[in-house]
């Protein structure tokens, strides 16, 4: 018997394909439990959660699709890695694998799967990643060093297994009741189904379709306790080599790179590294006009011969953008949105030059005590754990739906696992010392960069790039009387007017009230609110 809501879920999904946006590698799937007639139809509710995340892929590689008796699933890909062959779903022995992602220990996998007698048909990571889990099951996930979300699902019992990468690079959101699970890579694909309230999937988190419970860890993220004895010079010499490591896994491409550069240490650190490993290394900055980040990473370029593409964009430009910048980046808390509305120009600028890869920054500062927080916290290693921890849905969010909002794949070198796992165990004493944060990165590069950038200070975005408080302004006059019959903004306990203004926002995009806010006083901001401008 068919289930009596197909036919809602379905209309829902129609309704919110119709407004599909103008467009990289999302992925959908719905799973029925229990029986149910041949003629569900399946094949369109699947496509209408693709729709809205066409942007994730390529025009030619939309809806890549299987559907069977139970379940239906496809894929929008974004074809960076044997691009001809790379084909979804990939399928060995009885198994199906649906895949968002890239692994950064491909070829150390395939060489240990090829010892072990598997045999592989391309280049592509989707089959490392199948054929790993075939030889070690749900061990696979503790070798894979990557940003990923996928789905397996196995012939031989009608199970599945569905896993996010520990840090949640890659999104995921699962939704489920007595007769289905639904799972995609963005909110945008659930619509407004009813008995389907989307929940993200937590990062590190398997989920077992036997027995639909869900199981943590992936992989745990504790640092190596005999890592933390070393002297203060070996602990700057193996940082300096897991971060060169890490950029050098996360531009293994054949394609151009293109580096989101502000000017500031991070971003400077990854570019200057970058170009060490790979021969088309291209940088990108935004800013309103004047601003300094635009300037310092204008003289660092030219003295270093660097490519650079720089754009000035407008308060107008922000402001016209913000409707599409909540639309993609699916945020409501206002710090997040307000700062996506510079990563969204950069990575239209990416998209423009043709570039479908990128690599940035984001990380550091969490993982180094970057910001003012760190200095005044009662507990700094507690907060480097929660920012960390969080980093899936504020900035790690912010960058992926911006980049991918403009099909560009965009990797963080700063949080590959060998890198983060050794950051996480540092003493704090070599991330800010004499007041100088992020010392032990800026010791690590210290011959690969100039002076003014190796000791310039930590300048947030929306301070660098001259934003500063013009949107936050605009947005507080915005506010008006906006009201939330709903008590939305009680219940998450929103004082500000720019707070209220982009929940509005967001719920004007259909997206489901959130149950949480994702930014806490004291831990994320200030309790100003917001922050000190020193540029």
């Amino acid at each position: 018997m068919v289930p009596p809501n197909w036919a809602s879920i379905c209309s829902c999904r129609r309704s919110l394909a119709s407004r599909r946006v103008p467009s990289m590698c999302g992925i959908a799937a719905i799973i029925t439990k229990g029986a149910r007639s041949t003629d569900a139809p399946l094949a369109g509710m699947l496509r209408s959660m693709l729709l809205p995340i066409s942007h994730r892929g390529d025009v030619e590689n939309f809806g890549e699709t299987r559907i069977t008796d139970r379940w239906a699933a496809g894929t929008n890909r974004l074809a960076i890695t044997d691009r001809d062959h790379g084909v979804q779903p990939v399928t060995r022995e009885g198994l199906t694998l649906f895949y968002n992602g890239e692994l950064f220990n491909t070829d150390s996998l395939r060489n240990e799967l090829v010892a072990l007698g598997f045999e592989f048909e391309t280049e592509t990571d989707t089959e490392v990643v199948l054929n790993a889990y075939r030889a070690w099951g749900k061990q696979a996930f503790s070798r894979i060093s990557g940003m990923y979300a996928l789905v397996i699902f196995s012939d031989d019992d009608n199970g599945f297994v569905i896993a996010r990468d520990p840090l949640g690079i890659k999104p995921l959101y699962l939704s489920e009741n007595s007769e289905a699970v639904l799972i995609a890579s963005e909110l945008k694909s659930f619509g407004d189904v009813e008995g389907h309230r989307p929940v993200e999937f937590e990062p590190g988190q398997w989920y077992d379709g036997t027995t639909y419970q869900r199981f943590s860890t992936i992989l745990d993220i504790s640092p190596d306790p005999g890592e933390l004895h070393l002297d203060e010079d070996a602990l700057v010499r193996t940082y300096r080599d897991l971060f060169l490591q890490a950029v050098r896994s996360h531009v293994d491409t054949d394609l151009p790179v293109a580096v989101t550069f502000s000017g500031g240490i991070d971003s400077a650190a990854v570019l200057a590294a970058a170009r060490r490993y790979h021969d088309n290394v291209v940088a990108f900055t935004v800013g309103l006009k004047g601003s300094a980040d635009i300037e310092v990473a204008r003289r660092y370029c030219e003295e270093q011969g660097i490519a650079h593409h720089v754009e000035e964009i407008s308060m107008d430009d922000v402001i016209a953008a913000v409707p599409t910048v909540v639309r993609y980046g699916e945020f409501f808390e206002a710090i997040d949105a307000m700062d996506s509305c510079i990563s969204y120009f950069a990575y239209r600028l990416i998209q423009r030059h043709g570039f479908k890869v990128a690599i940035c920054g984001e990380g550091s500062d969490e993982l180094l005590g970057g910001y003012d927080l760190f200095r005044t916290h009662p507990d700094p290693v507690e907060l480097v754990r929660y920012r960390t921890g969080n980093l899936h849905r504020t900035d790690i969010q912010r960058v992926d739906r911006m980049s991918m909002a403009h099909s560009v794949e965009t990797r963080v070198p700063f949080l590959d696992l060998d890198l983060a796992k050794f950051t996480l165990g540092l003493p704090f004493s070599v991330k800010i010392r004499d007041g100088v944060e992020k010392w032990i990165l800026r010791q690590a590069v210290s011959d690969l960069l100039p002076d003014y950038i190796l000791h310039r200070p930590k300048i947030r975005m929306p301070d660098g790039s001259g934003l500063k408080s013009q949107l936050r302004e605009y947005a507080a006059a915005m506010a008006g009387e906006i009201e939330f019959p709903g008590g939305e903004d009680i219940r998450l306990g929103l004082t500000s007017p720019e707070e209220r203004y982009f929940l509005a926002e967001y719920l004007k995009k259909g997206y489901p009230a959130p149950e949480q806010r994702y930014k806490v006083a004291g831990y994320d901001y200030d309790e100003t609110g917001y922050f000190t401008f020193v540029s």
